[in-house]
């Protein structure tokens, strides 16, 4: 209670911009880093495709890790990861980043490692 008002148990709750589980578990912050990541790739198609721009794949990718990876990791500190959860960091973060980046489709059948090399 507090201030005579009961408090509601709950198995999950957003504090600071991330999600806190019950039994400390990390997967739903990563799905919802993941997605707020993507999404802040996505705003900045219009400098990635803006032709006037000449860009790198290797300034592409460094400025995705300035601008984007700040945005996935926030709070990671905080993240008790199990292997699967540090595979969904990397495979559905990382590698969707530079697949992206690259201009690299899923059609071209490209091997996750010859992205990361």
């Amino acid at each position: 209670m507090l201030n005579q008002v009961p408090l509601e148990n709950v198995n999950d709750f957003k504090y600071l911009r991330s999600v806190k589980a019950h039994d400390g578990k990390c997967s739903k912050d990563i799905k919802m880093r993941t997605g707020t990541a993507k999404n802040s790739m996505v705003q900045l198609n219009n400098i990635w495709k803006d032709q006037s721009i000449t860009l790198t794949a290797d300034l592409n990718i460094k400025l995705s890790k300035w601008l984007v990876w700040p945005v996935m990791l926030y709070d990671f500190e905080a993240w008790t990861m199990k292997k699967e959860d540090e595979r969904r960091v990397e495979a559905a973060a990382e590698l969707w980043f530079y697949r992206r980046l690259l201009s690299v489709k899923w059609t071209d059948r490209r091997s996750n490692k010859s992205m990361l090399n």
